[in-house]
């Protein structure tokens, strides 16, 4: 009886403390009523409340609370000190008018999401302690003041740094922030420092993100490449055999018909769309999150996370040989009509002048290459895969 009480005990002194930090910011912050699911009758891992997720004997290790119309202090939600993961973008969230922004209970924190609220003040203080942290994103805000440059170059998982759109102040060397794979201070008042293009007082220039590739390479990375090698003269004899195999079959099946691709131009004429594509447009998918999976002699692909959490891959294609755009975008399209398990599907594309960009489905364990092949005497892009 006795172990019987105990356990009974310990099960439920993990709960409350988080149910009540809950409660109390819906009450701060759902004038709106958007958070109708976290009642007093249930729990918050009960599965049935939006936006929570649980783990480590019932306590709250992820909230995605994103364009919820919130209002209220984010302070209430600082009691959730098991918090892994917190995306709260796109609401009007404040910080409190008497302190400055204090996060040092997030020890356990690794993807930290404020950006496009009402937040104010100086850089919150705690954010330096946050050891786990991987990506922060505290753009399109009203933070000031200057940034911890020091304490935020010990964090070693930090790979992210998004602070766009704020009024922060003073100067900034950019060269302590070589090895993230996603950084953006544009639009702040920083103070010129010399060799250091981050803006100047009062006439904020745009910083570009930059996209790094990682300077050390271990024995996994190196063994990635040699598999991808290694897939990519498999997979290319396929999509030669499947490409001969189709052109075949269209001349002896027609005379001077030209075969129609299911490629369809947005309204925006900048993209070339197939069927499974996930409808974002040029310009959200250039201000997606990006991060570097490989470069190959013909460019560098990334993994693009955009704001709603979906993620896409896309190949930059910087150099464009001979073809012309007119050759190139042929063939692109007969490869975005290819179906077949061992091919990956080509989404969309969009070709200028100077670039060519493709567009396909992240997948985890699919190998997704970018290649020029020989075809009647000239070079032409194929776009091969085959599942990992």
């Amino acid at each position: 009886m006795f172990i019987l009480c105990f356990t009974i005990i310990s099960v439920s002194t993990s709960k409350p403390h988080d149910f009540e930090a809950l409660l109390a910011f819906k009450a701060s912050s759902d004038h709106s009523n958007s958070l109708k699911s976290w009642s007093n009758s249930s729990k918050p891992c009960s599965g049935s409340w939006i936006g929570v997720t649980c783990k480590n004997n019932n306590r709250v290790t992820q909230l995605v609370l994103q364009n919820l119309n919130l209002t209220g202090s984010i302070e209430l939600l600082t009691r959730l000190t098991q918090l892994r993961v917190l995306s709260v973008k796109h609401n009007n969230l404040l910080c409190s008018s008497s302190s400055v922004l204090d996060l040092s209970q997030w020890r356990n924190m690794k993807l930290l999401y404020l950006s496009y609220n009402n937040l104010s003040g100086e850089f919150p203080i705690g954010v330096t302690q946050l050891l786990r942290l991987r990506r922060l994103d505290l753009s399109n805000n009203r933070f000031s003041g200057r940034i911890p440059v020091m304490g935020l170059n010990q964090l070693a998982h930090l790979i992210t740094l998004r602070l766009e759109e704020n009024s922060f102040t003073g100067t900034l060397e950019s060269s302590r922030f070589e090895t993230m794979v996603d950084f953006n201070v544009s639009y702040n008042k920083f103070t010129a420092n010399e060799g250091v293009g981050v803006g100047v007082e009062d006439e904020p220039i745009p910083v570009n993100i930059r996209l790094k590739r990682r300077k050390k390479f271990n024995y996994k990375t190196i063994f990635a490449i040699v598999l991808i090698d290694v897939v990519a003269v498999i997979a290319l004899v396929i999509g030669i055999c499947l490409y001969r195999r189709n052109r075949g079959n269209r001349r002896k099946g027609e005379t001077n018909k030209r075969i129609r691709c299911n490629g369809v131009k947005g309204n925006d004429e900048e993209l070339v769309l197939f069927e499974g594509y996930k409808g974002y447009k040029l310009a959200e998918l250039l201000k997606g999150s990006a991060e570097m999976l490989g470069r190959g002699s013909l460019g560098t692909t990334y993994k693009v996370t955009m704001d709603n959490g979906n993620v896409l891959v896309v190949k930059r294609v910087m150099e464009r040989r001979k073809n012309k755009k007119r050759e190139i975008e042929g063939i692109l399209r007969e490869i975005g009509a290819l179906r077949h398990r061992n091919i990956a599907s080509l989404r969309a594309y969009y070709c200028s002048k100077d670039e060519l960009l493709l567009v396909f489905d992240y997948l985890p364990n699919e190998v997704c290459i970018v290649s020029y092949m020989e075809i009647g005497g000239q070079e032409q892009f194929c776009l091969i895969g085959e599942q990992g």
